[in-house]
């Protein structure tokens, strides 16, 4: 059978295919690769088009073929892996990866587009080299029996699991299904129109340079093209693709937090940027950088420190003009053609315009206005998204009058010619709207990554309904795009809107007033519980999206020495930048309400000082520890010293266990005073006792007294419920189920830590526990699987203290089959700055190994400031766990390397 002269349509079947470990192959020979690609295109391109297929796109080592019947595609696949393994190389063996899925697609210009061609790809992209994965429906079409049942899976960008089969024998690593420990790129809106070229560029760039700047204008669909970078590049770094998005960072000095942010690192003291490079140093990932131009040379600055380092990471940037610094390499993104009716911009804008009016379609008579609407707006794809967008209230026709009325002003000079158009292109869609929708976009400009429907009612003074309908309103016209986050429904402005919407603020003089109103609402908010010693779970689930506009309103109360509610904004929603594990920029902010603490009232005063000591223990700021108690302890209020006394006992559980009575003492004492001398409207009289309660709870734990460690968690829940929805109560309640785990009732221990089910926590969630628990009642598999699950996140070095908590349950899997020697060892391996619950299985499982004296040992040498494994040994048991993880297998892509 030959190529058929007509293309497949209807419904088609798609194969797509790709080289594993490409870049790296291309980095250590070019041209060896290069001879072992013309063996490869020749097998792929045989096998396809000998089977009727139709190959109608190659980006680099890559193919994608369609096929009007599924076993035609089946045979392809099949006839070349059996090719490619007989295959004589005269370079590199090459293994390629491949994917089925078959549906309806539209068929425009040879290319193929529509869902099903990117559910295939994803197909592809999660498997590895000389695996075929096919679809549910190519296994049905084509009639294949012997394939393996690989179960549902959750494709990145596919809304919906689908069941994937492997074609033929073979066993293989995990399938490359989503993972958020591999990344954090959010979805693009819409499919890439138009960069093929340049999306196979930056690839091949990346696969000779650390360092790929992507320049335009904005409005030019940067983002949108690294997203699809990312994506395509994903399955080719072990060790993740991550996006940090700098767009809301107003402050240069941020930079470095912003990054280790988006990578999901805790920076502690010292300096930043340091630790973050040692952070990448071993890691083979893809950072990309975000909107950089507001903060040029600061970015450039980090950039040029990386560059520096000999890290396997690559860094993929976007901005309106290049760093100009040595290595890097620069691609300047075009406007889309706009020549034909099949021309990338014409078919934007049809796509775009389809999205709101299904009914529009190109014709004859349309066709050449619509090519004219493209050229006019310069091919630029934010100016064709909006023009497109008000196809529901005007014909082409009438879309290109109203451009030649706007844009004949910019007659006469093509300089910033593709910026005028853009910022003419908003011009003309801002005086499209009415008065009222005007005043509301001008009010989202003081958003900061996105916003929900009530702080839109806020700011503008709306209704919710009024608000809700103005919204929507300027969806439609592509002003407002969807940005939800999990269940959130929420909504943002896309850069160039965004900074367009806020000049227009500025210069209508909105701006300070709608500010007041921005930090109005998040302070309602924080303070729904009132004010806290710590802060509200209720509260931090509620806002743990809304960080940047707190942070953002933050910083305009400051600025307006408006110190008593930029304290109470910050401490109220402490839970928030936990739930976010904003740990750094949370600490941060503590640091400078504490150093104005003479304009805020004790009451205050106290609640800063108290939960910037726990972000300390968290980012184990231990010296810092120490003087924050300092001064707890000479608070005016009799409470916070209570507090102080109480923190002194939890922190000297582990090192100084006969001081613990003694500060428990005194801190009753103090509590006793509070009634006659507490003048604040806090929760500190309530809240107090809990601190109380949890230093005795965590001495028990480390003295192996479980039952008393259970106990006090009984009492604690006794508090008034308000204090009992503390976010400070996540780690009793933890600390709670591994006393039940170590007294032996892990079926208590279940319930008790089912209590967490309802929060969405990325750390100290209970899998540790659950993983212990299972192991007690000798379901092997359960505590495997929840063990790996735990050991995987940890391994990724982005919360404090995982990786040694890691090395104890790994330590416990192996005592719970016989291996007392590796156990042993993991033991030893395991660092000390770990989750509070795992101290107390630590003494209990060391006890049971007989290493208690010289796992004490081991302890206090780690203890040391000069030890030369890390904070408490946490580089050693890194490092031992990303060791142990790769030798089961566990790391799966190994994206520890």
């Amino acid at each position: 059978m030959t190529v058929s002269s007509v293309l497949p349509s209807g419904t088609v079947t798609f194969l797509f295919t790709d080289v594993e470990g490409s870049t790296r192959l291309w980095a250590a020979d070019k041209e060896a690769m290069s001879a072992s690609l013309l063996v490869h295109d020749s097998i792929l391109r045989g096998a396809i088009e000998g089977n009727g297929g139709y190959v109608f796109t190659t980006a680099g080592d890559s193919f994608a073929a369609a096929f009007g019947r599924a076993s035609d595609a089946v045979r392809a696949a099949t006839e070349s892996q059996r090719a490619l393994t007989d295959a004589v190389w005269p370079g590199p063996a090459l293994k390629v990866r491949m994917g089925l899925h078959l549906g309806e697609a539209e068929e425009r210009g040879g290319d193929y587009f529509g869902p099903v061609v990117n559910t295939a790809a994803r197909v592809e992209a999660a498997g590895h080299g000389g695996q075929v994965l096919i679809t549910d429906a190519v296994r049905t079409a084509a009639g294949v029996t012997e394939v393996t049942d690989l179960g549902m899976r959750t494709l990145r960008d596919v809304a919906e699991p689908m069941r994937l089969f492997q074609l033929g024998a073979g066993t293989f690593a995990a399938l490359r299904v989503v993972d958020p420990s591999l990344s954090n790129l959010p979805v693009r809106p819409t499919r890439l129109i138009g960069r093929e070229t340049e999306l196979g560029r930056i690839r091949a760039l990346l696969g000779e340079s650390r360092l790929v700047t992507v320049t335009a204008v904005g409005g030019s669909g940067k983002t949108r093209l690294a997203i699809a970078v990312g994506e395509a590049e994903l399955p080719h770094h072990r060790g993740g693709v991550w996006f940090v998005d700098l767009t809301a960072v107003s402050n240069g000095t941020d930079v470095p937090s912003a990054i280790a942010n988006g990578l999901g690192l805790n920076l502690s003291t010292g300096d930043q940027t340091t630790q973050i490079l040692t952070f990448l140093a071993d890691k083979h990932a893809l950072v990309i950088l975000d909107n950089c131009e507001h903060l040029i040379d600061e970015t450039a600055a980090f950039v040029d420190a990386f560059l520096t380092t000999k890290s396997p990471t690559k860094i993929l940037a976007t901005s309106r003009e290049a760093f100009d610094i040595d290595g890097e390499r620069v691609i300047v993104l075009g406007s889309l053609a706009t020549d034909s009716a099949d021309s990338p911009a014409v078919q934007l804008f049809v796509d775009q315009a389809t999205a709101v009016h299904p009914e529009f379609a190109l014709t004859d008579t349309n066709t050449a206005t619509v090519s004219a609407i493209c050229a006019r707006l310069d091919g630029m794809p934010l100016a064709i998204e909006l023009a497109a967008a008000r196809i529901t209230v005007m014909n082409p026709d009438e879309l290109l009058a109203g451009l030649d009325n706007r844009f004949q002003l910019l007659s006469g000079g093509r300089r910033r010619s593709r910026q005028r158009t853009l910022e003419a292109t908003l011009d003309w869609s801002y005086d499209l709207l009415t008065t009222e929708e005007q005043r509301v976009l001008r009010a989202l400009g003081v958003f900061v990554d996105g916003f929900d429907l009530d702080a839109v009612a806020a700011v503008t003074q709306l209704d919710r309904r009024h608000a809700t309908g103005h919204v929507e309103t300027l969806q439609a016209k592509s002003l407002v795009v969807r940005a939800d986050k999990g269940k959130a429904t929420r909504f943002r402005l896309l850069e160039t809107v965004k900074a367009y919407a806020e000049d227009r603020l500025i210069n209508t003089g909105e701006a300070e007033e709608t500010r007041d109103r921005h930090l109005a609402h998040f302070h309602t908010l924080a303070m729904a519980d009132g004010r806290r010693v710590m802060g509200s779970l209720d509260v931090g689930l509620r806002l743990r999206h809304d960080c940047p506009n707190i942070t953002t309103a933050y910083e305009w109360a400051a600025q307006h020495n408006q110190w008593i509610t930029a304290g109470e904004l910050l401490t109220a929603s402490q839970a928030g930048y936990f739930l976010d594990v904003r740990l750094v920029e949370h600490d941060t902010m503590l640091g400078r309400a504490e150093s104005h603490a003479d304009v805020l009232d004790a009451d205050l005063a106290g609640c800063v000082t108290t939960q910037k000591w726990a972000t300390s223990v968290l980012l184990n700021k231990w010296a810092e520890c120490a003087a924050l108690v300092t001064k707890l302890n000479a608070s005016p209020l009799a409470a916070f010293r209570s507090i102080g006394a109480s923190v002194n006992a939890w922190m000297a559980a582990p090192v100084a266990p006969a001081n613990v009575d003694h500060f428990l003492a005194l801190a009753q004492t103090e509590l006793d005073r509070d009634d006659t001398t507490h003048a604040g409207p806090s929760d500190v009289h309530l809240s107090a006792p809990l601190f109380s309660f949890y230093a005795p709870q965590f001495a028990a734990l480390l003295t192996g007294d479980f039952q008393q460690a259970s106990d006090v968690y009984r009492r604690a829940m006794s508090l008034p419920s308000h204090v009992m929805r503390d976010y400070f109560v996540v780690d009793m309640t933890v600390n709670a189920a591994m006393a039940e785990v170590l007294l032996g009732r892990p079926e208590a221990a279940l319930a008790v830590v089912a209590k967490l089910d309802d929060y969405d926590l990325p750390f100290m969630d209970g899998t540790d526990v659950r993983a212990l628990a299972h192991l007690a009642l000798g379901d092997i598999t359960s505590a495997t699987e929840h063990i790996r699950k735990h050991a995987k996140r940890a391994a990724t070095g982005r919360y404090p203290g995982e990786s040694n908590d890691a090395m104890l349950l790994l330590a416990a899997l192996a005592h719970r089959v016989g291996d007392g020697d590796a156990a042993r060892q993991f033991m030893l391996d395991a660092g000390n700055g770990r989750s509070p619950a795992t101290n107390g299985l630590a003494r209990h499982l060391a006890a049971q190994l007989d290493i208690v004296d010289e796992y004490a040992a081991n302890t206090n040498v780690l203890l040391q400031p000069r030890n030369p494994d890390g904070s408490r040994g946490a580089t050693r048991s890194l490092n031992a766990l990303r060791t142990e993880l790769a030798r089961r297998g566990w790391d799966e892509t190994n994206v520890f390397q």
